[in-house]
């Protein structure tokens, strides 16, 4: 995908989702990178929510805060979530992306 970013850009695509991180996509260096001329949705690792609240939190804070300051990110997991997944483990997914995005006030389960 990065090798064609630029002709996207050009050409007038400039949405990308999912942001897959299991291909190696890095939302954090792409915002870097092109700024706000690159509109981002996703790239919340979909594994971290199969691993548990510790690996949840870290991946969500270590991408989405930055994400949404700099603006044009749609914040969501990566692709699709993973019918493994616990429901205890999604709830806490949803209600960590709404703290970090000022809704706490608004529980999930």
């Amino acid at each position: 995908m990065n090798e064609l970013l630029s002709l996207w850009l050009e050409s007038g695509i400039n949405y990308i989702w999912p942001l897959e991180v299991a291909a190696g996509n890095d939302a954090v260096a792409l915002r870097k990178q092109y700024g706000k001329d690159l509109i981002l949705g996703g790239a919340v690792d979909k594994r971290a929510l199969l691993k548990g609240r510790e690996a949840i939190r870290e991946e969500v804070f270590y991408k989405v805060p930055y994400l949404l300051e700099q603006g044009g990110y749609f914040p969501s997991v990566d692709h699709l979530v993973p019918p493994d997944v616990t429901f205890e483990n999604y709830c806490y997914y949803i209600n960590l992306m709404r703290e970090v995005a000022g809704l706490e006030k608004l529980p999930f389960r």
